[in-house]
């Protein structure tokens, strides 16, 4: 993998800190629109999305049918450029073998690796699943992506990212600091931890009743990630 932040510390300590880095930069941060980079790219003209998540259902966090074998789970923050860079060169490709196959479903669980705004990010991205978009909106958030830790994730990208993704921007901004969203972002913090998610983006495989196992590809690049995906679903 291309990046190896630092996520967790060990066992329940990780826990812990990972929990308490995410509730507290929530509470910092809820409700403010932060900065504007003026380096940010996308912020100045309207980003396209992606047409590769066109007709596949989303439930929440989930993408692809409910009733696949197996579920891929992905860890990403919305600042984090490798998981920009899987989803506009990867994640089409799995969606296209994969998902729309019915060999997998995929389930977004956002993180925070690089910084408080990406909390900004991940509570518009949980808002929009009440919408059934958040694969749309994470992946109208990448086409906005700037610098990291500039402060690029305003309310204002969030509404263009909204928009851009059929979304209802303004509903999106209004849940943000729900306490549904607070509890997603906790929920998803403890998984990582029992995950042992060692930065982003993390793919773990789900296919009960076997045990998850990580999915660790040589490359973010398509046939890299594939033949790792290909050879956990044969294992």
């Amino acid at each position: 993998m291309n990046r190896n932040r630092l996520l967790l510390l060990a066992g329940a300590v990780g826990a812990a800190v990972v929990i308490a880095v995410v509730l507290i930069v929530v509470v910092a941060n809820n409700g403010s629109s932060g900065p504007s980079s003026p380096s940010t790219p996308g912020t100045s003209t309207a980003a396209t999305p992606s047409k590769s998540l066109a007709g596949i259902p989303q439930h929440g966090d989930a993408l692809g049918n409910p009733s696949a074998p197996a579920t891929l789970v992905v860890y990403e923050d919305p600042q984090c450029p490798f998981c920009r860079r899987w989803n506009a060169e990867t994640l089409p490709t799995v969606l296209r073998d994969f998902v729309r196959t019915g060999r997998i479903a995929l389930v977004y669980r956002g993180v925070v690796i690089i910084g408080p705004n990406s909390v900004q990010g991940l509570r518009a991205i949980y808002a929009a699943a009440n919408q059934n978009k958040l694969w749309n909106v994470v992946d109208a958030l990448y086409a906005h992506q700037g610098a990291e830790n500039s402060g690029w994730i305003t309310n204002g990208v969030i509404l263009n990212a909204a928009r851009e993704a059929g979304a209802n921007g303004k509903a999106i901004i209004a849940q943000m600091g729900s306490p549904a969203v607070t509890a997603a972002l906790t929920r998803t913090a403890k998984q990582a931890a029992a995950d042992q998610v060692p930065g982003t983006p993390t793919f773990v495989l789900e296919r009960p009743p076997a045990l998850s196992q990580p999915v660790s590809p040589t490359g973010l690049d398509p046939a890299s990630f594939v033949a790792a995906l290909t050879t956990a679903l044969e294992q």
